[in-house]
């Protein structure tokens, strides 16, 4: 049984942060489940380019509003709590998030999980997973 307090991960390895971002890491590839889940949240005025090359992603929105489009086709698409977004064929993407108080706030699963200190590459990717 795997048992998280966020508090205690806090200011630790699992606890990353970007331009625009941060992410606690609650399960990571060292836990042994296969995948990965984060509490990010999307800073206010924050855009994100991002294209998970080695990883696929399911984001559900627990708070906060943004949008995600999608950059192959400029499909627009508002994120608000109660909506999930998957990004499952490596597509790449932007969210907006609107200047104000409040930040996009999400769950997000990947798979292969994540190591748990990772942050955006130049590309918006997080490098490989090793074998």
């Amino acid at each position: 049984m795997i048992i998280q307090d966020r508090a205690q991960l806090r200011h630790t390895a699992r606890d990353a942060a970007g331009p625009g971002w941060t992410s606690l890491r609650l399960l990571v590839r060292s836990d042994g489940m296969g995948f990965s889940m984060t509490e990010t949240h999307v800073l206010p005025g924050a855009v994100l380019k991002l294209e998970y090359k080695h990883h696929v992603e399911a984001c559900y929105c627990i708070a906060g509003e943004g949008t995600v489009i999608e950059a192959a086709t400029g499909m627009r698409h508002t994120i608000k709590p109660g909506i999930l977004y998957a990004p499952n064929a490596h597509d790449k993407h932007e969210i907006h998030v609107p200047d104000g108080d409040t930040p996009l706030h999400l769950i997000c699963v990947f798979s292969p999980a994540l190591e748990g200190d990772e942050v955006h590459g130049p590309d918006g990717s997080y490098t490989a997973p090793e074998a």
